[in-house]
């Protein structure tokens, strides 16, 4: 009976794992999806920090305040942070190749936008499109690359996908002062375009359409707002902190609606069919930890390459 069993588990093994079919030509390979979507990442990834560099000479070029620069990071990252979840749904339902492209478009539209703007307040406007779709874009390249890739080399494929955002980050900061110091800071925002016009004509002719088996028939609009509500609330009173008072009732204010929405938000994901996040994840001690070290790390992060762009080059009168 326990061979019989061994026998019959064994001859299920293959079902439970099936790769994907050998593709034909260039659509859908996978080696060759790999550098398509590895190419649209890259731009996110650089975004997220070569901007820093350019901070100070948009603050100076447009007559901006610290609070105005410190929203063409914050809003980028805020959209983009909030829109995660919600796009790789959209990518299970509509399909990972064409939310990829409109991720890809619309990311390249709006940096081209954010160079040719003349008034801070634009700049931000655009920043925070410029999060929106590059959150379409994440999600999208992991979806592509887990339905092109075979299971035994999916690990490696999503380490080197790693390892280009990875590279994009920390090299953000050296192209961002090359660009400033030897072009202006509007060139950091239209490198962009002929990269996204790249990943597009990669995509159109490389990239095969996927759309998640068990995709979402509905979406937790509800969560989408009370999740961006209590985000806005959170990194408003982190800004204004400073200038209003850390005791002030108007911060203490903001710090208690974060905490009270993302509070409900956390309830409301226990009652509805298709939550944004499933809370029982969590529930995963190496995952809530892994989730804690990387929010610590972002903070730390970005706040310091924020802030030491300005002390190096205002301060100390450094070049880019």
């Amino acid at each position: 009976m326990t061979s019989q069993t061994t026998v019959d588990k064994a001859s299920r093994e293959p079902q439970e794992t099936v790769a994907p079919a050998p593709a034909k030509g260039l659509r859908g390979h996978p080696w060759l999806t790999l550098f398509s979507v590895a190419i649209g990442v890259m731009m996110v990834a650089l975004d997220g920090t070569i901007v820093a560099i350019a901070n100070p000479a948009i603050q100076q070029d447009l007559n901006a305040s610290l609070a105005d620069v410190q929203w063409i990071t914050n809003g980028y990252m805020l959209a983009l942070a909030v829109s995660l979840i919600t796009a790789g749904k959209l990518g299970d339902r509509f399909g990972h190749r064409q939310t990829f492209l409109i991720g890809v478009v619309g990311f390249a539209a709006a940096s081209g936008a954010i160079g040719l703007s003349d008034s801070v307040a634009l700049v931000i406007v655009f920043r925070v499109l410029q999060g929106l779709f590059g959150a379409l874009l994440m999600p999208a390249a992991l979806g592509l690359l887990r339905a092109t890739f075979p299971a035994e080399k999916l690990n490696m494929a999503i380490g080197i996908w790693g390892m280009v955002i990875g590279a994009s980050t920390a090299g953000g900061p050296i192209l961002g002062g090359v660009l400033v110091e030897h072009v202006s800071w509007q060139s950091v925002f239209f490198i962009n375009v002929p990269v996204g016009v790249i990943a597009l004509l990669l995509g159109l002719v490389i990239l095969k359409d996927h759309r998640a088996e068990n995709a979402p028939r509905s979406f937790d609009i509800g969560g989408i707002v009370l999740l961006s509500q209590a985000m806005f609330c959170l990194i408003w009173a982190l800004i204004k902190g400073s200038e209003w008072g850390w005791g002030d009732y108007k911060t203490l204010g903001f710090l208690g609606a974060a905490v009270a929405l993302f509070v409900v938000f956390a309830l409301s994901q226990k009652n509805v069919r298709e939550p944004l996040i499933p809370l029982a994840m969590f529930r995963s001690i190496p995952l809530s930890a892994g989730a804690v070290l990387m929010v610590l790390m972002a903070f730390a992060f970005m706040g310091g390459l924020f802030f030491v762009t300005f002390y190096l080059q205002n301060v100390h009168g450094l070049s880019p």
